[in-house]
């Protein structure tokens, strides 16, 4: 698996749109996208493709942006179900030709996924830029923008001190670029940790007994059943599958595993991580009460076990909620079921 070079201040980052412009009420915001990196110490190179662009064109210009070899990262504004047919126009032998950083969640986790399965790169799950630069009207907490930035750059290389949340639960500081068996800890083991009062009931629960090792294979469920549906999954054979949804019933979450064991498409896997069943963060509101009643989710980690033949984990901050942790894409790693932390067993940078 190839892996990009790790970011550092001065590097030069390219901003697209594969799936299309934002909308207008955010399209305001993508100067300020440019002057966040720039205040972070990067380069910026505008490679949006215009408004109207069809999924050709949007491909085109993603391209354009991934082989100009100035650009050490590709960060995407916005995402769209319009990324599944933009990803059909990608070349992923034109891709693999050259490495760089590329991080995307919710339906951008498809080509989060894609590209590290079909062109060989260690790409990342991870918050989006619209949602942790400083003027972003609903700002990730200090613990995801934290995360996002340590992984890519693959160091403790921010200053700011998480005053409500244990360092140990954020990431460890790697001073070997080789550095093997990083730990992330999982803060919902202790809850108590989380000041987020919208995610004080998040717990962590496992159907495991013991270590388990495989790749990490991250996606959204939602994006993973449609890929599913257009035959277009990449093989989770040998990996340990994250996934989560948000504003999804009970019901519907096992409605989707259930159509997708039909396909087959869990075989080879070691075990899977509901990381999050979530709803809206940004909203009074709770609408889904099932999602905090730990003895409903308890049981429906023995329907998913069941349908699944898997071992199964429950509760990580990574994904749709308030606490964002970025894992690599397809490196390895084994999770301890004592506490649910996860070691990396190799660095996604190098």
């Amino acid at each position: 698996m190839n892996r990009a070079k790790r970011l550092a201040k001065g590097d030069t980052v390219a901003l697209v749109n594969p799936a299309g412009m934002p909308p207008e009420r955010f399209r305001k915001f993508i100067p300020l996208m440019e002057r966040y990196l720039v205040e972070e110490g990067f380069v910026v190179r505008n490679y949006l493709a215009d408004e109207g662009a069809d999924a050709q064109n949007l491909a085109q210009k993603f391209t354009e942006a991934w082989l100009d070899q100035a650009v050490r990262a590709v960060f995407p504004i916005c995402g769209s179900e319009q990324i599944f047919e933009m990803m059909q126009y990608l070349d992923p032998h034109k891709l693999a030709r050259k490495t760089v950083v590329f991080c995307g969640s919710s339906v951008l986790s498809s080509l989060s996924l894609w590209l590290n399965a079909k062109a060989n790169i260690v790409t990342f799950f991870g918050p989006h830029l619209p949602f942790i630069h400083t003027y972003a009207p609903q700002r990730e907490n200090e613990f995801s923008v934290q995360s996002f930035w340590n992984m890519v750059t693959w160091k403790k290389g921010r200053t700011k001190r998480i005053q409500s949340v244990h360092e140990k639960h954020h990431f460890f500081s790697v001073k070997d670029p080789l550095a093997k068996g990083v730990r992330i800890s999982n803060i919902y083991l202790q809850p108590d940790l989380i000041s987020d009062e919208r995610r004080k009931d998040a717990k962590f629960y496992t159907l495991l007994n013991t270590p388990i090792t495989g790749t990490t294979y991250c996606i959204t469920l939602g994006a993973m059943l449609t890929l599913t549906r257009l035959k277009q999954l990449p093989s989770p054979n040998g990996t340990i599958v994250f996934t989560e949804t948000m504003d999804w019933t009970l019901t519907q979450v096992k409605e989707a595993f259930s159509e997708i064991v039909q396909t087959r498409a869990f075989e080879g896997v070691r075990a899977v991580f509901l990381t999050a069943l979530t709803e809206r963060t940004d909203r009074k509101e709770r609408l889904y009460p099932e999602l905090r009643d730990e003895i409903k989710i308890r049981e429906f980690c023995g329907f998913v076990s069941n349908t699944l033949g898997l071992p199964v984990l429950y509760g990580f901050p990574l994904g749709h909620g308030a606490y964002k942790l970025t894992l690599p894409q397809g490196v390895n790693c084994v999770i301890d079921p004592a506490d649910g932390s996860i070691s990396l067993l190799e660095p996604p940078v190098i």
